[in-house]
C-alpha cells in the first residue's frame, strides 16, 4: 500500500503567489523564490578633492600549478620571478607572491575544498550530487569578492562585476566549480563570458562619459516606486514563513534593493568628475575561440568599467575548478592531462604559463591606466589564485597579490615564504587592503584574526 504524504503546515502561500504593492495608482506584482515549502521531502586623489578609490579584484582558475616550477627564488623584495610567473614580469613591482601556506578548512574532497577554501576562508557544505555526478558541494559563507561588495559596492552602479574567460567547469557537482562569486549557500552571481554583454551591462544603460550630458528617464522614479511597494508587500509576507524560507526570502529582497539602488542611481547620475582617464570604449568584437584575445578584450572593458567607476569589485573566473581547457599547444584537456600525463608534465606546465600570462594581460591593462600620477594597478588589490595545491593537496598553496592598493600594499612586492601559516591570513590583508576595516575572518579552521603583515606595507 502507498504511503499516504503528510500535508505540510499551511501558510496560505501558494506556488503562483507575488509580491504585491500599488504604484503610481496601479498595481504592480515581482516574482517571489522557490520557497521550500513548495518542494516534496525529497526537494534539492581626486579632481573634487576626495581619495582616489580602491579596487579589489579576484582572478581565479582551476587545476592548481607545478610547485617546483611555480615557487621563485629568493625570498623578499629580492626575489626572481620562477619560469611559471616570467610572463608577469611587467608588474613584478606590484606583485606579491605567497607560498607555504595551507588551506586550513577541510579537504573532503580537492577541488572543492580548496575552492571554498581560498575564496571563503570557510568550509565547504557537501550535497547530494546530481546528473551522475560523484560528488556535489556549495560555500557556507559568501565568497570574499562579495565581502568587499557589501562593504564598499554601495558606492557605485553596480556593487560588484563578475566575469569570466572559459566555461568548462562542470555544473553537476553544486555551485562551487561552476561559479566563483558567491552571496551563501547555492546563491551565486553567474559570470559574464560574452565581452560584448560585458559591454552593454558596463556601459549600456545610466553610464554618462565625461564628455556627455546626462538624460534621465522619467520612467526610472516610477520603476522605483513599484520595487518600494514590493519591497513592504515582502516584510510582511516574511512573519508567515519558516526560519529557511525567510533567509531565502531575504537573499530575494537584497536582489531587489540592490536594483531600487541602481534606478536611484540612474536618476541622479552625472560624469565621473574625478576620473581622467574614463571614457565611452569602443564595443566589442566576437573573438571567437581566442581565448587569450577574449581575455584581453574582457580585460580591457573591466579595466574601463573601473576607470569610470563603475564598480571598485571585480572577480575573473579564467578557467573553473576541473576545468578541461584545451589550451595552445597541448595536446588535451588541462584537467586530465594533470592525471594522465605525468612528468615533465610538458601539457600542464604550457597550460599554467598561458594562464599566468593572460593574468599578466589584465594587469597590465590596469596599469596602462594613468590615475592620480600613479597608475589603476597602484589603487587596487588583485588575489590571484587557484583550486588545489598540487596533488589535489591543501598545503603549500599557490597565492599571488597584485597592486599597491594605495601604499597598504608593499611595493615592490615581496615573496614570503611562510612555514604552514593558514592561507586566510592573505585574504583578511586583501580585505584591509581594499579598505574594510575588518578584525577577523574566515569560519572553523580558516578563521584568522590576524593578516599576512609581510606583503603590507
Amino acid at each position: 500500500m502507498a504511503k499516504k504524504k503528510q500535508k505540510r503546515p499551511g501558510t496560505g502561500i501558494g506556488r503562483r503567489n507575488v509580491l504585491r504593492g500599488i504604484a503610481g495608482g496601479a498595481a504592480v506584482t515581482l516574482g517571489l523564490p522557490l520557497f521550500d515549502y513548495l518542494f516534496d521531502d525529497n526537494g534539492t586623489a581626486m579632481a573634487d578633492g576626495g581619495p582616489i578609490p580602491r579596487r579589489f579584484g579576484v582572478y581565479f582558475w582551476g587545476n592548481g600549478v607545478i610547485p617546483e616550477r611555480w615557487i621563485p627564488s629568493g625570498t623578499g623584495e629580492g626575489y626572481e620571478l620562477s619560469e611559471q610567473l616570467a610572463s608577469l614580469a611587467p608588474v613584478r613591482d606590484r606583485l606579491s607572491v605567497v607560498t607555504g601556506m595551507n588551506i586550513e578548512t577541510g579537504n573532503e574532497r580537492g577541488h572543492h575544498a580548496g575552492t571554498v577554501g581560498i575564496l571563503s576562508g570557510s568550509p565547504m557544505i557537501s550535497q547530494e550530487p546530481t546528473g551522475g555526478a560523484g560528488y556535489a558541494s556549495t560555500f557556507s559563507a559568501p565568497s570574499i569578492d562579495q565581502v568587499v561588495a557589501q562593504a564598499i559596492g554601495s558606492e557605485t552602479f553596480f556593487p560588484s562585476i563578475e566575469y569570466g574567460v572559459h566555461d568548462g567547469a562542470p555544473g553537476s557537482e553544486g555551485t562551487t566549480l561552476k561559479y566563483l562569486s558567491h552571496n551563501g549557500p547555492d546563491n551565486v552571481n553567474p559570470p559574464e563570458y560574452d565581452p560584448r554583454a560585458l559591454f552593454a551591462r558596463l556601459f549600456g544603460e545610466g553610464f554618462v562619459a565625461p564628455d556627455e550630458t546626462p538624460e534621465v528617464d522619467p520612467r526610472l522614479a516610477l520603476r522605483r516606486s513599484v520595487l518600494d511597494a514590493v519591497l513592504q508587500d515582502g516584510a510582511d509576507l516574511r512573519a508567515r514563513l519558516g526560519h529557511s524560507d525567510q533567509i531565502r526570502l531575504e537573499q530575494h529582497m537584497d536582489g531587489i534593493r540592490a536594483l531600487e539602488m541602481r534606478l536611484q542611481r540612474l536618476e541622479m547620475e552625472t560624469p565621473a568628475p574625478y576620473l581622467d582617464a574614463c571614457t565611452r570604449p569602443g564595443e566589442p568584437t566576437d573573438p571567437g575561440g581566442d581565448l587569450r584575445e577574449r581575455s584581453r578584450l574582457l580585460a580591457d572593458i573591466m579595466a574601463m568599467g573601473l576607470a569610470c567607476d563603475r564598480t571598485r569589485v571585480f572577480s575573473n573566473m579564467f578557467s573553473g575548478s576541473v576545468s578541461n581547457t584545451r589550451y595552445p599547444g597541448t595536446s588535451a584537456g588541462h584537467h586530465s592531462q594533470t592525471h594522465d600525463e605525468g612528468d615533465p608534465w610538458t601539457d600542464v606546465h604550457a597550460a599554467t604559463m598561458y594562464i599566468m600570462q593572460c593574468f599578466s594581460d589584465m594587469l597590465v591593462a590596469f596599469q596602462d591606466i594613468p590615475e592620480g600620477g600613479e597608475t589603476m594597478l597602484d589603487h587596487m588589490v588583485v588575489l590571484g589564485s587557484t583550486d588545489l595545491s598540487w596533488d589535489h593537496s591543501p598545503n603549500d598553496y599557490p597565492i599571488l597579490v597584485a597592486g599597491g592598493a594605495c601604499g597598504y600594499l608593499r611595493t615592490p612586492g615581496v615573496h614570503y615564504r611562510s612555514s604552514g601559516e593558514n592561507a586566510s591570513k592573505v585574504l583578511l590583508s586583501t580585505i584591509r587592503a581594499a579598505g574594510v576595516d575588518m578584525a577577523e575572518f574566515g569560519n572553523g579552521g580558516g578563521h584568522v584574526t590576524e593578516s599576512c603583515t609581510e606583503i603590507e606595507s
